[in-house]
């Protein structure tokens, strides 16, 4: 790709006076060519404002709620752009717009509930950045969503334990056996249901903010 068409690329998109995902897409679309067929570039400048424009493509495709086609697409494009930063060695150039081309990759998984690898690009994340409290967030819950299992087995086992109780306490002579089965069971609903309560709504108000 010459240096003065990613340049005139660069210009007509920042340019245009709508930002929206659909416009994004069609200059995507439009554009596919140039952005398909770019191996290398002649600068640390050029690269850079590919980054942006790519920056920009995941955007649009995560905000249409295309997750899959986000993920795949910042997969294809950090080999290219990764591959020409240690040509170039401009490692420089990994500033928030490189670093928001995994944040959408790890935000797309996390929405298809594909908690492993969007754990693994919010923890790179917060290894970049350790005081931005944004990717602590994402981390936090998408750690959670990988733990979600222990919650589930904690409310069957808890009810299983209600059922026994139930269905089997002509069997349960002790007094303090009935008592001690519900407790648990019941201890380990409510404090299941408050811990997934305190997740889901601190989520919800950083996404809010």
């Amino acid at each position: 790709m010459a240096a003065t068409t990613i340049h005139q690329l660069f210009n007509e998109y920042t340019s245009a006076p709508d930002d929206q995902p659909e416009y994004v897409l069609d200059f995507f679309m439009r554009n596919a060519i140039p952005f398909n067929n770019v191996n290398a570039f002649q600068n640390s400048d050029e690269l850079h404002l590919y980054i942006e424009l790519i920056w920009q493509y995941l955007n649009a495709l995560y905000k249409k709620d295309r997750y899959n086609d986000t993920i795949n697409n910042a997969i294809k494009y950090m080999l290219i752009i990764d591959s020409e930063i240690a040509r170039l060695n401009s490692s420089s150039i990994r500033d928030e717009w490189y670093y928001g081309i995994f944040f959408f990759k790890g935000i797309a998984a996390y929405r298809l509930r594909d908690y492993k690898t969007a754990t693994v690009v919010f923890k790179k994340l917060v290894n970049h950045d350790k005081k931005n409290e944004n990717y602590k967030i994402w981390l936090s819950h998408s750690s959670y969503g990988q733990r979600m299992w222990i919650s589930k087995t904690i409310m069957v086992a808890c009810g299983l334990l209600l059922l026994t109780e139930i269905f089997f306490k002509k069997y349960l002579t002790s007094f303090m056996v009935k008592i001690s089965l519900d407790g648990i069971a019941l201890t380990g609903f409510i404090g299941t249901m408050i811990y997934d309560y305190y997740i889901k709504r601190s989520f919800r108000k950083k996404r809010q903010e």
